[in-house]
């Protein structure tokens, strides 16, 4: 039995703890959290002690996995204590708030020898995975040109979304899904150009960004100054040279998982009627949180996503947010760490 020490009962920890107590041969023993009343009712629902302090989670030698959700700032602290302390780690995204940060955290798990992975979810999401399948597959012709959009308002559970110290703005924390997942589908991009509005806090909360690869162009845009009753909105659209691939989702509510989703993903072809995408139905956070741990039964380092990814997508975030700041076309190095 692997088990598993939840750092964070936010709404991310919630469905990460949750996502564990599905998964066969693992056991959530801990949820800590410094709001003693959170961590209190997601262990009991789970079955497992609670904690107020984190560092009960670290210093429990039984615990091989410890998930990280904690607000950004608070992410190269407690992975790397987990780390060093022998635990694999769960992040959720984004990494980071800067390169350096990411590059510590990184560090620390390759001198440990234990697995890093940082929660992309979109990776995992079925939609997303058939799409890129498909452009794998060479039956659209050449990619050419992507449009991704990811639309709400700021999240409404924790007063810390809307400081942008914490999140790093809107481009940082909402708009890093879509740039991860556009450097999924291209590899590594080259340049970043970024337009946007800051809202009354400072952060850049609705960006849009086009990001330029050796031979597609993705425009991304995101937004979390969305009207409170606007639904969540999210989509990709991939042009080829011999059809179209999209995906559009529209909740019914302002959160993800509200209400009665409105939802497609299609295939267009000249001449052809609209075409359905087919893909294994499941639930995203249940098939990323079974899959790291099947790579810790198998002794496997994740390549889903990896940690040089997550890096790359705080980069890539990193240099829209420069390009809104200047105005400049911002290139993108693709060095490897040091």
């Amino acid at each position: 039995m692997i088990k598993v020490g939840v750092i964070g009962a936010g709404f991310a920890g919630s469905f990460h703890a949750r996502a564990y107590a599905k998964t066969p041969g693992v056991e959530v023993t801990m949820v800590a959290d410094r709001n003693g009343d959170k961590a209190g009712a997601l262990a009991a629902e789970l079955g497992a002690r609670a904690a107020a302090d984190p560092d009960a989670v670290l210093c429990d030698p039984s615990i091989l996995i410890v998930d990280v959700a904690l607000p950004t700032p608070l992410h190269p602290e407690y992975a790397i204590r987990a780390l060093e302390a022998g635990k694999h780690v769960v992040i959720e995204k984004p990494l980071s708030l800067s390169v350096e940060e990411a590059d510590a955290i990184i560090d620390a798990a390759d001198k440990s020898g234990r697995y890093l992975m940082v929660a992309h979810v979109l990776r995992f999401w079925p939609e997303y995975i058939a799409i890129r399948k498909v452009l794998q597959s060479g039956r659209l012709g050449r990619p050419r040109i992507a449009t991704a959009h990811r639309l709400c308002n700021l999240p409404q559970w924790a007063s810390w979304f809307r400081d942008p110290t914490m999140t790093g703005g809107s481009v940082l924390d909402l708009h890093i899904h879509d740039l991860d997942m556009v450097n999924w589908l291209f590899g590594q991009p080259r340049w970043v150009r970024a337009i946007g509005a800051q809202s009354e806090l400072g952060g850049w909360d609705h960006v849009i960004t086009q990001v330029a690869y050796d031979t597609v162009y993705a425009s991304v845009e995101a937004s979390n100054l969305m009207p409170l009753d606007f639904p969540f909105t999210a989509g990709l659209r991939v042009v080829c040279d011999r059809g179209v691939i999209e995906y559009q989702f529209r909740a019914g509510g302002a959160s993800f998982e509200s209400g009665q989703p409105q939802h497609y993903c299609l295939i267009h072809e000249p001449g052809q009627p609209n075409q359905p995408v087919e893909f294994e139905p499941g639930d995203a956070f249940e098939q990323e949180i079974a899959y790291f741990v099947s790579c810790v039964e198998r002794g496997t380092p994740p390549d889903i996503v990896t940690a040089d990814d997550a890096r790359l997508a705080v980069q890539t975030a990193l240099a829209a947010r420069t390009s809104l700041e200047t105005g400049d076309i911002v290139e993108i190095s693709s060095a490897e760490r040091s």
